[in-house]
């Protein structure tokens, strides 16, 4: 008898997940005390919830934030092609693994577009092969440059909430993605405060994120051209934003253990909750107690 063929687990569609049509505000909410907050039970929707929720809070605290302005760069005699290695001129950027293949009665999603970006697809992200050392921007500046890829020109019209349904309908994402997702942009936003957590960068951010905790975390993956087209941008700019994210993060994107998932994740809590409290209070408010049996 002939041998079985070699096994191919990049060929095998068997282990999508299920689509389904879902609404966030149906999900089940986390547990009011921490101390039963469990990432490894946790199903993925309340895991959307805690982060849609958390994204939204900081959002609403931080207000309309504008983009830094484009930082023109002249260009160096070392960036070009005739100057760089063989080895950086032919080098391509390549995918670790293929992506997971769809059915084709799966294949098909609903496009959406989000707003215009702040940024165009000219400006520089990082330092061009040849400009390390002499000729290459300072690190701040290169910062600022990575920061102004997720703001959008205006406040999508999509809400969050829309938003992160959509892609986990055409594009479903385990419990773990959405919590790496949720501590990337809490260490991005609140933590080294490196890209504002706006109306007008929190989709693009929201998107990043997702698709580097995918890469990160996942044996799945879904392929580049239909989680831009679910997310409403190009491939181009979904890479860009992607590789954003990394540099930004120093390529510290794993998380080996449930204790620090669960850290992060109740961190971001708490600085949502904060930053709901701070919101609803305007700082011209100050309380006046008139009455003495309240003062007491």
């Amino acid at each position: 008898m002939d041998p079985p063929s070699a096994p191919n687990p990049a060929g095998d569609a068997g282990v999508l997940p299920e689509f389904r049509a879902l609404a966030l505000k149906d999900a089940p909410s986390p547990p009011a005390d921490e101390e039963q907050l469990d990432v490894m039970t946790m199903e993925r929707e309340t895991a959307m919830k805690i982060v849609q929720r958390s994204i939204l809070a900081l959002a609403n605290a931080a207000g309309d934030i504008p983009a830094t302005p484009p930082i023109s760069r002249p260009v160096t005699p070392s960036s070009s092609k005739e100057n760089l290695p063989a080895l950086a001129r032919g080098h391509r950027r390549t995918a670790s693994r293929p992506a997971t293949p769809i059915p084709v009665e799966r294949e098909k999603t609903h496009k959406t577009e989000l707003e215009t970006a702040e940024a165009s697809h000219d400006e520089p992200t990082i330092t061009k092969p040849g400009d390390i050392g002499h000729g290459a921007q300072p690190e701040s500046v290169q910062r600022a440059n990575m920061a102004r890829k997720f703001f959008s020109k205006t406040i999508p019209k999509i809400s969050l909430e829309d938003y992160v349904n959509r892609i986990q309908q055409f594009c479903p994402l385990s419990t773990g993605v959405w919590l790496a997702a949720g501590s990337y942009m809490f260490r991005l936003c609140v933590i080294d405060r490196i890209v504002p957590l706006t109306h007008r960068t929190m989709h693009r951010l929201v998107l990043a994120s997702l698709v580097t905790a995918m890469k990160a975390l996942e044996d799945h993956r879904w392929p580049q051209a239909r989680f831009a087209g679910v997310g409403g941008v190009d491939q181009v700019a979904l890479s860009r934003l992607e590789l954003c994210v990394e540099f930004l993060l120093s390529f510290d994107v794993q998380i080996f253990t449930a204790e620090k998932m669960t850290d992060y994740t109740l961190s971001l809590q708490k600085a949502a909750h904060a930053a709901t409290i701070t919101s609803s209070l305007p700082g011209s408010f100050n309380l006046r107690l008139n009455n003495p049996k309240f003062r007491r």
